[in-house]
């Protein structure tokens, strides 16, 4: 099946950068948070509504919906749905979504 969805540069680099930090410890848990996004991703794809706005982070029409531990995908629910941002709800969300 094919999901209605694509990265944006920033995104891919989040998960990238999120498997790299998780592998040093633990390669499974890279493989579970890769597999946890994408699931999430295909899920976001299916119901674009499912997300939330949070208009204590950002004004732009984004929407955010968190998965797996403590991690948020940012994403516009137009359609393909553009994942924004991929990031763990640890960071300051804020600033790295400008």
């Amino acid at each position: 099946m094919k999901f209605n969805y694509y990265l944006s540069p920033a995104a891919e680099q989040d998960i990238e950068d999120v498997i790299d930090y998780l592998a040093q410890e633990n390669v499974e848990s890279a493989h579970t948070f890769l597999n946890a996004v994408y699931g999430a991703m295909e899920l976001i794809a299916e119901n674009p509504d499912i997300g939330h706005l949070r208009e204590d982070f950002t004004s732009k029409p984004v929407k955010f919906w968190s998965f797996k531990w403590h991690y948020l995908i940012i994403y516009t629910p137009t359609s393909p749905i553009n994942i924004v941002r991929v990031l763990s709800g640890h960071r300051d969300i804020i600033n790295l979504i400008g």
